[in-house]
Formats: C-alpha cells, structure tokens, sequence
C-alpha cells in the first residue's frame, strides 16, 4: 500500500487536506517544474521530468482518497463529472500556457479536448477562437465566438470558474486590467523600435536595429511582408495618411519610401550629398500624405516633398538630436523635440520658430491629440507633460512610470493617452483627470513604441526584449 503522507508530502500539503486544495497544489508545482520551463538546462529539465512524474502520481492518488470510511456517500464518491470537469480544467490550462508560449498547434488539441469533456465549455471555445485568429484561420475563429455568444445567450454569462493563469506572479493582479495580450510576434532578430498603424486599421509597420522593416496583419498577427534596403539599423517608421506609402529612417542617415500595397521601394530620400548627416531619429507624414517632416541626430529638422523626393526645407538652431517630430491635425504646425531639453513650435509651411519651451529635461516622444487642440510630451524625467497648443501652458502632469518615456498615443476620441516607458510597463491614462487607468506588464525589457488601432480596439507595442506585442480590450478577449 502506498504510503499516503509522502503523497502529500510531495504536493507540499499536510494530510487530510480538501480535495480543492490538493488540485490548486497540484497546478501549481506542474507549472513550476514544467520540463519546459528548463530546456536550456539539460540536468535540471531531467530532474524535472522525474519530479512532475512523482507529482502526477501523488494527485492521481490523492484526487480521489478518502480518509474515513465513514463519510457520507457525497464524500465518498467523487461524481464521474467532476472527474471529467477537472480534466477538462487541466487541458484547458494547459492550452493557456502554450499559447502564451506560442505553441498554437499544441494549444489547440488542448482547447480542442477541453471542449470534447465539457461541450459548454466557454472559455475554452473562446481561447481556442482567439488562437485560431493569430493563425489566421478566421472561418473556425468566427465559429469558436459564435458558439461563445450562444452559451453567452443560454446561461446569462460566459464566465467559468476557470480563470486564465496569470504570465508571472509579478503580473497576477493584470488578469482584471482592461487590455489583454493576445498575441506575440518575434519576426524581428534585434530590437523593435518602432510602430505604425495604417488608418485602415488592418495592417501595421514595424522597425528594427535588424534593419528591416516589417509589415504584418493586425487582426492575424500574420508577417505580410519585410523591407529590405537599409544599410543599418532602423529607428522610426510611419504610415501616409492615404494609406499608400510606408517612410522608414535609421542610422543609415536615409529615408526610404514603400509602397504598403506592392511592398516596392518608391525613393530614397537623402543621400551622399544631400539629406541628414546623422541617424534619422523620427519621421512624420503631413496630413495631405504629399509631405513629410524628419528629424535626425544631425541636430536638424528637415522638410520633404514626397512626389519628387527634394528637401524643401532644412531647419536648424537645435543644439543636440532631435528625437521626436509630430504635425497637428490640420498641418499647420509642427512640433518638435529632443536632447537640447526643449520643445519648439514651428509653422509648418515655413518652418519658422512660434515658440520655445524650455524644459529641464531630455524629450523624447511628443504626440498631438486628435483635435489638434492639445499636445502631450514625455521624456526622461519619467513624467508626461499634455499642453495646450494655443496657450502653450501645462494643463496636467501624469506621474507614474518609473523610468523616462519613450513613446505617446492618443485614442481617437481624445480621451486617453498610452504611454510607453523604459520601466518594461505600459501605462493607460485619463487625459481629463491625469489619472492611471491601468498599467500592462508582459514585456521584458523597455517598451520602445505604442500604437493605438484608429477605432482603439487594439493595441501594439514594441520592445527592446525584440517582440511585438498584439492586445485587445478584456471584455472582448472574455466576452
């Protein structure tokens, strides 16, 4: 006979206790000597493979012990269903996991058999949907909702008791924050540095120091196409407002132009003797999608007609890189920022200087609110500044990251701000109140650029840690 105290022992459980306990101990240790967890250790994967042996042994055991023969027959006897409902638990927990993983196919066997032992099991149907939209199989996805909607309609909620782990136990309290990360693209070789969605909101542009630029399908997370035609890494990227083009710049001191349809290169512009000396730090379209702004660690800002690819205008009178350009919604005024600790206010047409505000601090990321109205700054005093352009004066400071901020976005009704930060965190804020809405942790390493999807139902952001990240609002992801 068994000897039942090492079983418990082993779950690290005393004895006698509850069946619930010793399947919320079980998960846990299968989660932390998962031999997967260690394959780049080969002794330590080996002791986990014989400890997960010992562990699924002691459950099997003790899921189904009795200590006294005298308990009532409803303690007795566990229920061939809630045999069959715990297992269905442990499949789908399992897919969660590889999922996070990015092991699609594994995942959905998991969801798949989940759903086998426990039709009306909602959540399993909607994980599943969702992985079979980061694989673009968009016919079952819309399938895997629909049956979601359905329980959704016959119980009132679809909400199980079998809630998705959390990534680490740094993050668990972000399983109730209102962004979901669905999905990781490691396309890129090197670090992501920088992201644009096109107004169509289908696909976006990536760029990187592995001097490529990238372009994949939003809803998919699917690598469409990559550019190549930079001779060293890549520092920003944006897409036109018609749609039609892709500018890209980098340490290469070029600017190059992509046609998004074709993936062609249209122009370079700059070169040998003309253009930036320096790395191209930022690139902005005019709203008429017929020009374009740069700016470059040259200390310039330099103006571009698009159609013939001539530099209509240079402007100088920074004393340091410019890192960050942005135009207001009408085109009329440029904005401009960088390592010189200040912010300059130019016309757009002519380039000459409004104003200059000073700061005590490097900017590295200035954005325009989508009425034109105001404009929000950060930099690497950890703080976001929102000003109002008419006035310039600082109407609000949103105090929260704890290392300097490197990207800005604006949802599309102006109501709130998404900042990316070298803290590894993303932050959400209420643009009237500067409150924090939430923060999302599951990059590794500095964020380097946010995006926001024109109808803000999903979010991208890039990293130093090399990936791209995809999220949708929770409720959405839950149902």
């Amino acid at each position: 006979m068994p000897d039942i105290n090492e079983y418990y022992a082993i779950l690290e459980i005393k004895p006698g206790t509850p069946p619930e306990e010793i399947k919320l101990a079980y998960r846990n240790l299968v989660k932390a000597w998962h031999p997967d967890r260690f394959v780049d250790d080969p002794r330590q994967k080996q002791q986990a493979e014989e400890k997960i042996k010992k562990i699924n042994e002691a459950y099997e055991y003790l899921k189904s012990y009795r200590p006294r023969a005298s308990q009532t027959a409803t303690n007795n006897t566990q229920s061939a269903w809630e045999k069959v409902e715990a297992q269905a638990e442990l499949y789908y927990h399992r897919g969660v996991e590889r999922a996070k993983q990015e092991r699609y196919r594994e995942a959905l066997e998991d969801f798949s058999l989940a759903i086998f032992l426990k039709p009306d099991y909602a959540d399993a149907y909607r994980y599943r949907g969702l992985v079979y939209s980061m694989l673009g199989r968009e016919r079952k996805a819309n399938a895997d909702l629909r049956r979601v909607a359905e329980l959704k309609r016959k119980w009132g909620t679809t909400t199980s008791t079998y809630a998705a782990p959390p990534r680490n136990p740094a993050t668990a309290h972000s399983s109730k924050a209102p962004w979901t990360c669905v999905g990781t693209l490691r396309g890129h070789s090197d670090i992501v540095t920088a992201i644009a969605i096109s107004p169509d909101g289908r696909t976006f542009a990536t760029s990187s120091y592995d001097e490529t630029v990238r372009l994949w399908q939003l809803s998919t997370g699917q690598q469409l196409r990559v550019f190549n035609g930079h001779g060293d890494q890549v520092y920003c990227v944006a897409i036109s407002p018609d749609n039609r083009m892709i500018a890209s710049g980098g340490a290469d001191r070029n600017i190059k132009l992509w046609n998004l349809q074709t993936g062609q290169h249209i122009r370079t512009l700059g070169g040998w003797f003309v253009g930036h000396t320096d790395s191209v730090l930022s690139v902005a379209f005019h709203p008429d999608s017929k020009r374009l702004a740069s700016g470059s660690a040259d200390q310039t800002v330099r103006l571009w007609k698009l159609t013939t690819g001539k530099e209509i205008k240079t402007i100088t009178g920074y004393s340091s890189a410019v890192t960050s350009v942005a135009i207001s919604p009408n085109g009329r005024t440029l904005v401009t920022a960088g390592l010189e600790k200040a912010i300059k206010l130019r016309y757009m047409g002519s380039g000459r200087l409004i104003r200059s505000l000073r700061d005590r601090y490097k900017i590295l990321a200035v954005a325009f609110s989508p009425n034109g109205k105001f404009f929000a700054s950060a930099g690497s005093d950890h703080l976001i500044r929102l000003w109002e352009l008419k006035s310039s004066r600082v109407l609000r400071l949103f105090r929260g990251h704890t290392d300097q901020v490197c990207s800005l976005a604006f949802s599309a009704d102006g109501k709130t701000l998404i900042s990316g930060s070298w803290d590894t965190t993303i932050k959400f804020w209420q643009v009237s109140t500067g409150r924090e809405i939430c923060t999302l942790n599951d990059h590794e390493n500095r964020v380097l650029a946010v995006a926001l999807c024109p109808e803000g139902r999903k979010l991208v952001s890039c990293s130093a840690d090399q990936t791209i990240k995809i999220w949708w609002p929770t409720q959405e992801v839950n149902g």
